[in-house]
Formats: structure tokens, sequence, C-alpha cells
């Protein structure tokens, strides 16, 4: 069978300006809330939140993990709701946390602002990670 001549057409595009947080930053060592990015998060039809995460020691499944959500609010200081979730579980890995404009408006009508969250349980060891917004679909 002949392979095909087609080129890979999976490369994400990152822009910098949709970064939620840099990989290259130093690893997390407890719960971590990044700041939040001025988005239209309820204007775009499909999307995506590009996480990261570098292998990390000690995960045990619900007693020494570290969770990460996806969260969006009207404003800035406001009131954050999680709009997509994983779990890391300790091996190098990239997720992808598919969002669209009307999912985000039904949780957070009007979002404006998005954000990651790293949060801790137990006694995991420290996470590297990075997150970006990517176009989707």
């Amino acid at each position: 069978m002949p392979r095909s001549t087609i080129a890979n057409r999976r490369a994400i595009q990152f822009d910098k300006s949709l970064e939620l947080r840099d990989y290259a930053a130093v690893a997390i060592s407890a719960s971590t809330t990044e700041t939040a990015l001025t988005f239209p998060a309820t204007k775009l039809k499909a999307y995506k939140a590009v996480v990261d995460v570098a292998a990390h020691t000690g995960y045990v499944a619900t007693s020494a993990q570290w969770d990460i959500t996806v969260e969006a609010a009207l404003t800035s200081g406001g009131t954050y709701k999680t709009v997509g979730a994983f779990t890391a579980t300790g091996v190098q890995n990239r997720f992808d946390v598919p969002l669209s404009g009307e999912w985000v408006d039904d949780i957070v009508a009007d979002a404006a602002y998005i954000r990651v969250k790293a949060v801790k349980t137990g006694s995991p060891g420290n996470l590297t990670y990075g997150a970006f917004l990517a176009p989707c679909c």
C-alpha cells in the first residue's frame, strides 16, 4: 500500500498572548491559581486549552494528585467557575480541554476572563506544567 505524501497537519498553533501558564516557569509545590487572561470565552465557536504536564513523582489516585482546572469568570476579580478539568497522573502528557463559546456561556454568562488552576491533594511531587488557548476542530 503506498504511503501518503500529505504532511502532518496536526501541529497546534501557539500564540504567546493566549498563554495561561508558561511551561518554563518554576515547578509548583502547592495549589496555585494563575493570573486570568482577558479572553472573549463566550464569543468563539470552538477552541481548546492545551495543557502540557511534565512527569512528577508520588501520584496515587484520589490521595496524592494534581487536579488542573480551566476556569472562566465575568470579571477579573469575580467568581470563577470550572469549564474544564482533568487529573495529572504522574506521567508526561498533553491534555486538550475542548471548549466552546456556547459551553462556557452556559456556565458563566458573558465570561470575559479565563485562567488555569492546579490543586494539590496529598503529597505528590512538584508540578511543572504549561497551558495555552488554541483554535480547535
